[in-house]
């Protein structure tokens, strides 16, 4: 993938926070469903990050407890604009649904309505949708070696299995560092023809 950070740029702390806070309200479905609405906001529409960086920061904050969006978008906004961000925005993320509960809370009986149940059953139908749009995102962007094919599955078949992410997300690590050390250059990095003249 081509180096376009030269072409990033860089928001202030109102744009961040204004993003994040667009984000915070109509992102529905949490945790990886929402990765696609982050990139097409970070990477797409504002060009902050390439997707690249993007992707990097999926993988790196998988290992990090607590929430995916929250810990993708503390990650982001560190990058971009340093702790003020990090803390801002990760406010700026979380309010919208911290009122909203606060609101379910009270009106606990509203749950039961048929009306609110028909809403929430389309929304977990988009959720798939969404989920399924992040899994052919993330998959586009791997490298297509047998490797790849392999760690996918071996995630998919503990996932099955009801082995804990944490676990499964460490073991595929190894795997993934144990082959860098083995062939001394990335996953899928393209080998470089020898230019060498013959003596």
């Amino acid at each position: 993938m081509n180096d376009s950070s030269n072409e990033l740029s860089k928001p202030s702390l109102m744009q961040l926070l204004m993003v994040y806070m667009k984000i915070g309200i109509l992102g529905f479905g949490g945790g990886y469903a929402v990765l696609s609405f982050i990139q097409s906001e970070v990477v797409v529409r504002n060009r902050w990050l390439t997707e690249e960086q993007f992707d990097h920061m999926v993988e790196m904050t998988s290992f990090a407890p607590g929430p995916t969006t929250t810990n993708v978008m503390g990650a982001i906004a560190y990058r971009l604009l340093g702790w003020p961000a990090l803390v801002l925005g990760t406010a700026a993320v979380l309010w919208p649904s911290f009122l909203l509960i606060l609101i379910l809370a009270k009106l606990s009986d509203v749950l039961h309505s048929p009306m609110v149940k028909g809403i929430l059953s389309g929304i977990e139908l988009a959720v798939i949708g969404l989920l399924v749009d992040v899994v052919v995102t993330l998959w586009h962007d791997v490298p297509k070696v047998w490797l790849t094919v392999i760690l996918a599955l071996v995630a998919l078949a503990a996932t099955m299995l009801n082995v804990n992410p944490a676990l499964t997300i460490l073991v595929v690590a190894v795997l993934g560092t144990v082959d860098f050390l083995i062939r001394k250059k990335p996953l899928g990095a393209p080998t470089r023809p020898n230019t060498a003249k013959p003596r």
